[in-house]
């Protein structure tokens, strides 16, 4: 099959699942392409991508300028390189940017001049803003197959900022929905989206690169708590933080490292100055494959207390979560976005109410003092994740998902 993927950005440290996808698909035979708004130019790239040469298979929209006369004279240009490739077809999306009533929208027409002379069997958007740009490349009649997954600040942070029919056009027109959790299912419905259309596929991970191992520690052995992520208000870190520090004076022996980067990383290094526990906390920044692979294995307790932000940006599965139990790490979480559904009823006593500093600092107690059930919890854990979220598993599901939908 020739498959379309269209996200936001890409590479995307934070988006992995993506390139999980992208690569078990080519790994079965598949032609996969990218499409995407931009390269983030993130200071440390997934190696899958460099692996599988995926920026060779990116296209990327060219930037739009601010100008209005370049911006016009460039579009003008592309106009008339593009009118002998597909005459009818761009007349067609012409016709629909100069009559939609949010205004014309020169990114779309971008796409469309990236997909005029293309013939894909299926168009896989990641996100609902990349379902609209697939919904009106179909309406266009430049592609004919539009799958859309959802994930989690598509149904909050981004439908509380444009409005509950942000995505009317696209239920109309798209072919098929998939959603990670119950709780994206829910949301995904009440917004309008046909039930008829819809399949839930989790995203995975690929446990067999994953070591597992049982976590142990003797005596006063120092014991490592690790998160990761990006450094916004949804991750909860300042939270995380303040857990820690309430606990260190009791366990000197305790180190938290935070991997990740972002907008609230200041904010954050002051708070740990201002706690007095910067001997025990530190902010990583992002780190490579290769030193996350080890932090993972060097850890003890995986800590992610994410919560619904002021904006409305809440996590949907919470894909980290999956990986640190495949690498066999007991955790403590908040009850956040599907993170119950995620990690199954056999673990819902590590997740605790958002924004509990208190509720955080007693579990991470509980699993410091219990160390003998840490090799029981890793267990659980890896085998949670092999049963239903091994990623070679979902692919298979992902591909015969395409496939039924081509022979429909």
């Amino acid at each position: 099959m020739k498959i379309a993927f269209i996200v936001y950005e890409f590479p995307k440290l934070s988006e992995s699942f993506v390139v999980s996808q992208i690569t078990g698909l080519l790994d079965s035979g598949h032609d996969v392409r990218i499409f995407a708004d931009r390269n983030p130019q993130e200071p440390q790239i997934n190696a899958d991508v460099l692996k599988y040469h995926l920026i060779g298979r990116t296209c990327y929209i060219r930037p739009i300028s601010e100008n209005k006369t370049i911006r016009r004279l460039k579009t003008l240009l592309l106009l008339g390189l593009n009118l002998l490739k597909g005459p009818v077809k761009l007349s067609k999306v012409l016709k629909i940017l100069l009559t939609r009533p949010e205004g014309f929208s020169y990114n779309l027409l971008y796409y469309a001049f990236a997909f005029l002379r293309k013939d894909f069997d299926i168009i896989h958007c990641h996100f609902g803003p990349a379902g609209n740009i697939g919904s009106f490349l179909k309406q266009a009649g430049c592609q004919t197959r539009v799958i859309t997954t959802f994930h989690g600040y598509d149904v909050t942070k981004y439908v509380k900022e444009h409005g509950p029919d942000v995505y009317k056009r696209l239920f109309g027109n798209g072919d098929l929905f998939t959603y990670n959790s119950e709780a994206t299912r829910e949301r995904i419905l009440a917004l309008g989206c046909p039930s008829e259309r819809m399949v839930k596929l989790p995203m995975g991970i690929n446990t067999d690169r994953i070591a597992f191992a049982e976590r142990k520690v003797s005596g006063d052995e120092q014991i490592n708590i690790l998160s990761v992520g990006r450094l916004i208000e949804m991750k909860g870190r300042e939270y995380a933080i303040k857990a820690v520090a309430k606990i260190i004076g009791k366990f000197p022996n305790v180190r938290y490292n935070i991997v990740g980067d972002g907008p609230l990383r200041e904010s954050l290094e002051k708070l740990i100055n201002d706690l007095g526990s910067a001997h025990a906390i530190s902010l990583l920044g992002w780190v490579g494959s290769d030193k996350l692979d080890s932090l993972y294995k060097s850890s003890h307790i995986f800590l992610h207390p994410s919560v619904k932000a002021g904006d409305g940006n809440m996590e949907g599965q919470g894909v980290v979560l999956l990986e640190a139990m495949a690498y066999g790490l007991p955790f403590v979480a908040t009850n956040h976005g599907a993170f119950c559904e995620t990690v199954g009823a056999g673990f819902s006593d590590m997740l605790v109410p958002e924004r509990d500093v208190d509720a955080l600092a007693e579990r991470l107690e509980y699993l410091i003092t219990n160390r003998q059930t840490w090799p029981g919890l890793g267990k659980n854990g890896r085998a949670h994740v092999r049963q239903h979220y091994d990623i070679k598993l979902l692919n298979q599901k992902l591909a015969q998902i395409y496939h039924d939908l081509i022979n429909h």
